[in-house]
């Protein structure tokens, strides 16, 4: 796999992406795809195959990281987004993942879930977009340590842009990683700093755990982008608070502190009524200069906070292209540090976080038995596909006890005629219903103590699963009880009837809870899809199965005389749903809609409506035995051996 080049010995200087070699680790079509979000820009890295990139977006290096939200509520990424903020900042919100480690934004504002999970998106389609691959593995980079609650927040982002569950890296760790892996000892601990004027010390035996961190400050100077902006207030004759407090003044002076890294002097762009102004580099160095009058305590004290000495530092890196990094490399020199590695290429940190976690993806590579999937709270939207399944199944067993024929002798019924194929569909969508409730064990959690559990999803499945099983014959049999109680009549013939049907089902949620441990961490979440049932498709056939029963029920008067249209439309519904369930191919699914619809509505009829219904009951358990046999497959050796014995010989 090529990817960034170290030589033997990394010396001390600017050092740049410029050659790839090959890490272990990746199968042909994994996408490991390494993200920094920065305050202004994003950059990332992305490992597939044996080849790994930067990426590129539009040619460029780096993406702006900024969201702009329309009155509309719509989200814009990257260049539209920073063009439409330009002509209305209210709107821009230039650094997200700063939002995100608070709580919800206020009514509003852009909500910072919904900002960051935009620009994963926006990167990982454009990275499967150049591979051709689906992100199997992602890395994402934070400016510092976060904690849980905030880190659980940005995995949440990384769920809702349909992303795997992050390895978060601080950009301090990959700054470590890069040098660590390209020197021949330079001691366990490093200290790194960035153009923010924040120090970092890691321990690089350790796992590159973070020992101490503080930030270069003068409590008596302003910051260093503060002090330029009222610079060039003063410069362009412009009331230095309104700049203050603009954003685009801000980015205009992070572009010009990493132009002065190269170049004397600068311009910078003001909004309008005011003309464009010069920034030197004489301009920087004022503005830096108090905080490093006093650089030997902020060192000194950096290194008790770590509980070392400064002569314990094996190596100092300094991370970005702004032009403060050469003063703050002739400081920390001063102070006794080691002379700095300078990492000035905009991936070289996506890079090292791609390297720390390489072997931490490939060791992720368990089973759900050892795994845990990401979890979320609750909601009432995780509910839906229950909801659904659930309603259909109560309103179907209404309609049979509402529409049944009874014969009495007295007070007592001697006869019953009710639609039998009509309990079995509904308790086979009750047994649906509590497959569909087994899912959301692995990926919710309604209470906050549970969002930390140790727990693994193959526990959650199993017992997920087993309860589905049991769920699923105990409500099989109360419908049938209720249905006898509903007509006044002896419920075993019912009870025998939803008891059959609902078997097959829950053999099948106990095989699927008693193997699904076994499945491949990577294949979890292509998985949870495939079993996941296909509650639009159930909905459309039990409302035409309800429809039909419509048209006949014993007073059809209040269908206003179009009995016949209810039962056709019913029919075609139920045809339509039929197809739907039976394929995901969507091609095949449209045509066979199409032909199932019209061949239902020109067949169906009283005595031949049955039929219908029951041939959708088969589905569904085709549907379960399918499900069952795909999830024997993905957890077993059967799996690989049939993928063999099906494959022709070359």
């Amino acid at each position: 796999m090529s990817v960034y080049h170290h030589p033997k010995n990394v010396s001390a200087g600017s050092l740049c992406v410029d050659h790839f070699e090959t890490l272990p680790g990746m199968a042909v079509n994994d996408l490991h795809l390494a993200v920094e979000i920065g305050a202004w820009w994003t950059a990332a890295v992305y490992a597939c195959g044996n080849t790994t990139q930067p990426l590129y977006f539009d040619g460029q290096p780096r993406l702006p990281s900024g969201i702009y939200q329309s009155e509309s509520g719509g989200l814009l990424t990257g260049v539209p987004a920073l063009t439409a903020g330009m002509n209305d900042p209210a709107g821009y919100q230039p650094h997200p993942m700063a939002t995100l480690q608070t709580p919800a934004a206020p009514d509003g504002d852009i909500d910072p879930l919904a900002a960051v999970a935009d620009v994963l998106a926006h990167v990982a389609n454009l990275a499967a977009g150049q591979t051709g691959s689906p992100v199997t593995a992602l890395t994402l980079i934070t400016d510092r340590a976060w904690g849980p609650r905030a880190r659980q927040r940005l995995q949440q982002a990384a769920i809702s842009a349909g992303l795997p569950d992050p390895h978060v890296v601080t950009a301090a760790a990959a700054a470590a990683s890069v040098v660590q892996s390209g020197t021949e000892g330079p001691g366990p601990y490093v200290a790194v700093g960035t153009g923010g004027l924040e120090m970092a010390i890691l321990d690089c035996v350790t796992g590159y755990h973070q020992l101490a961190h503080l930030p270069i400050h003068d409590s008596s100077a302003e910051s260093i982008d503060r002090a330029l902006a009222q610079v060039a207030a003063e410069r362009a004759a412009a009331d230095s608070e309104v700049l203050l407090g603009d954003w685009r003044v801000m980015r205009e002076i992070r572009l010009a502190r990493s132009s002065l890294a190269d170049q004397p002097r600068t311009s910078i762009l003001l909004p309008e009524p005011y003309q464009a102004v010069l920034l030197t580099r004489s301009d920087i160095h004022a503005a830096a200069a108090p905080y490093f009058d006093d650089i030997e305590e902020t060192v000194k004290q950096l290194v008790a906070e770590a509980e070392l000495e400064v002569s314990e530092i094996g190596a100092v890196v300094l991370v970005g292209d702004d032009a403060v990094i050469p003063e703050l490399e002739a400081a920390l020199t001063t102070a006794g540090l080691p002379l700095a590695v300078v990492l000035r290429d905009p991936h070289v940190i996506s890079y090292g976080a791609l390297q720390l976690t390489q072997p931490l993806y490939a060791a992720s590579r368990g089973t759900a038995a050892t795994v845990r999937l990401p979890r979320t709270r609750l909601t009432l939207a995780n509910l839906a596909r229950v909801a659904v399944l659930a309603a259909c199944s109560v309103a179907l067993l209404w309609q049979t006890i509402e529409t049944a024929i009874t014969w009495k002798t007295g007070s007592t019924v001697t006869a019953v005629y009710l639609p039998r194929e009509n309990i079995a569909f509904a308790a086979a969508l009750a047994a649906l219903t509590g497959w569909a409730a087994a899912q959301l064990t692995p990926t919710t959690w309604i209470l906050s103590s549970h969002a930390d559990d140790n727990i693994t999803t193959g526990a959650l499945l199993r017992r997920g699963y087993l309860g589905a099983a049991s769920l699923s014959l105990a409500l099989a049999g109360l419908w049938g009880l209720g249905i006898g109680i509903g007509v006044h009549y002896t419920p075993d013939p019912y009870i025998k009837i939803t008891i059959l049907t609902a078997a097959p089902f829950a053999a099948a949620a106990a095989i699927i809870a008693l193997t699904a441990h076994r499945i491949p961490a990577s294949a979890l979440p292509s998985w949870l899809q495939r079993v996941s049932p296909p509650a639009p498709a159930i909905a459309l056939a039990a409302a035409g199965v309800f429809v039909e029963q419509l048209a006949f029920s014993t007073s059809p008067t209040y269908l206003f005389d179009m009995a016949g249209l209810f039962q056709s439309a019913g029919a075609a519904m139920l045809g339509a749903g039929t197809a739907f369930t039976a394929t995901r191919q969507p091609l095949l699914r449209g045509i066979a809609a199409v032909i199932l619809g019209s061949g239902y509505a020109l067949v169906t009829g009283f005595f031949t409506a049955r039929y219908l219904t029951i041939a959708y009951i088969g589905v569904l358990i085709w549907w379960a035995i399918i499900t069952t046999a795909a999830t024997v497959m993905a957890s077993t050796s059967l799996g690989g051996w049939l993928r063999r014995w099906l494959t022709p010989p070359e």
